[in-house]
């Protein structure tokens, strides 16, 4: 009896679909994945140009009693504008956004005490405007 030849084919390989760094919503807002190095270094950069953009104080500084004002970079954490929502449901990473009538690119989003975005909880605070 012949025997029959089988050819030997090498097992199919599952590639994960590669993880983005920045996923950007219907609406525009910007969430960084920040379980991956490239989007944790990308939310420490952002997290710095917002500090240098406030002159390194804190962006809560006139909306939260106590804050010390003067901000230094081992105390600063990324403070968002309009929170976080319940589990992330309105999270936008993004240091500026464009206004709404012109256009124009505006600051978004600040550094901030841990205290002091402790103390703020929930709430929504435009601290670009004046006091």
């Amino acid at each position: 009896m012949k025997e029959a030849k089988t050819k030997l084919v090498p097992p199919q390989v599952q590639l994960a679909p590669p993880q983005v760094v920045v996923r950007v919503m219907k609406d525009g807002r910007e969430v960084i994945n920040l379980l991956k190095k490239a989007g944790r270094d990308l939310y420490e950069q952002r997290k710095r140009a917002m500090w240098e953009r406030q002159g390194r104080r804190c962006c809560l500084e006139s909306r939260v009693k106590g804050c010390p004002g003067k901000l230094a970079w081992a105390d600063c954490v990324f403070e968002h504008q309009d929170g976080r929502g319940m589990e992330a449901g309105h999270r936008d990473d993004r240091i500026e956004r464009p206004d709404p009538k012109t256009g124009k690119m505006e600051p978004y989003n600040g550094a901030a005490h841990a205290r002091c975005n402790a103390l703020k909880m929930s709430i929504r605070v435009n601290y670009h405007d004046a006091p």
